[in-house]
């Protein structure tokens, strides 16, 4: 699969070159706004309101999503399709989908959405033919301070080197959380060249950012009941589930990294910066290395995995799922120091 980056080239070049673009992955932000600029290149002088159709797997059967992508387009080069959340349809469907991707309309330009797609089915190997597969899944760490960065650049902002580590210890690595911060940081200092950590406390909020640091603290110590006492009040203020959960998974990956450094033979000072932490931040991270082994560590990482799954499953409360998540990070594994 290609990258976001690839797309936004591709369509800085030329018209929209491919019958058929699948943008694959869980960042809703990426995928919206890819929709948003294939189908403001398609139809570039058309006429959207003839031209356009959106679509649901859950919603929307089969049938009429192959009826409106052999549809002739009126009064425009393209007619655009979108069908969202393509891989809710049952594999029979997909199968009949198959068809059309391996002999798709030159009019058309179809764009379609999954969360994941199986490489093995007969599905994808007609998508990988005819069509640009891009991956919208989550960013990586570096890739997200730059998304941030050039994100703030566009609203007319920039930060402080402080400011956004602030800033991105605070807002977690969801991009649509993201984007809405900067919004309200771009709507309140207009007149500010650049924002520095007392205009991210006075927006953000000191007791959001405390709280989120309290808690992270609270774990990387095994203060396990300060831990359920944070959680359960950042729960009542308010805050998303799943930005406190990716909050802790990112300390967690700091960690293996952090650890990795060192072994490496990497000097303090050295870690600090490849890891983005500094100041009284990096030192209590510090100290709570010393809390937990790399193999401890590890074993843990597929908490997360089962917390994210259930959070966006629904099936239980997200307290009773970040209580359990925190118990079970707080407590040792059997046989190690």
């Amino acid at each position: 699969m290609l990258q976001y980056q690839d797309l936004i080239e591709e369509l800085k070049k030329k018209d929209v070159s491919f019958p058929i673009y699948g943008l694959v992955g869980e960042e809703g932000l990426l995928i919206s706004e890819g929709i948003d600029k294939i189908v403001d290149n398609a139809l570039s002088g058309g006429t959207k309101d003839f031209n356009y159709n959106l679509f649901y797997a859950k919603e929307n059967s089969i049938d009429e999503v192959l009826n409106a992508v052999s549809t002739l387009p009126l009064m425009a080069k393209k007619r655009v399709v979108v069908l969202r959340d393509i891989d809710q349809y049952p594999a029979s469907s997909l199968d009949r989908f198959a068809d059309y991707l391996k002999k798709p309309s030159d009019s058309t330009c179809l764009i379609i959405t999954a969360k994941k797609i199986d490489q093995r089915t007969r599905f994808f190997k007609a998508l990988q033919d005819n069509s640009m597969i891009i991956s919208c899944g989550p960013l990586y760490e570096n890739q997200i301070k730059f998304w941030t960065r050039s994100r703030a650049k566009s609203y007319g902002i920039e930060f402080t080197e402080d400011a956004l580590n602030m800033f991105f210890e605070v807002a977690g690595n969801e991009l649509g959380l993201i984007d809405n911060e900067l919004k309200k940081i771009s709507s309140y200092c207009e007149s500010k060249k650049k924002i520095d950590t007392d205009d991210i406390e006075l927006l953000v909020g000191k007791s959001r950012i405390y709280s989120i640091f309290n808690l992270i603290n609270a774990i990387g110590e095994k203060r396990l009941e300060r831990a359920l006492l944070i959680l359960k009040k950042m729960l009542n203020d308010g805050e998303p589930p799943l930005m406190i959960l990716a909050m802790i998974a990112r300390q967690f990956r700091l960690m293996v990294r952090a650890i990795e450094y060192q072994r490496d033979g990497l000097s303090a000072p050295e870690v600090s910066k490849k890891i983005g932490l500094f100041g009284n931040i990096f030192n209590a991270f510090r100290e709570q290395l010393r809390n937990f082994t790399l193999d401890e560590i590890l074993k843990k990482h597929k908490l997360f995995f089962h917390a994210d799954s259930e959070l966006k499953g629904g099936g239980c409360s997200p307290e009773i799922i970040l209580n359990d998540l925190i118990f079970k990070l707080c407590n040792s594994v059997k046989g190690m120091a």
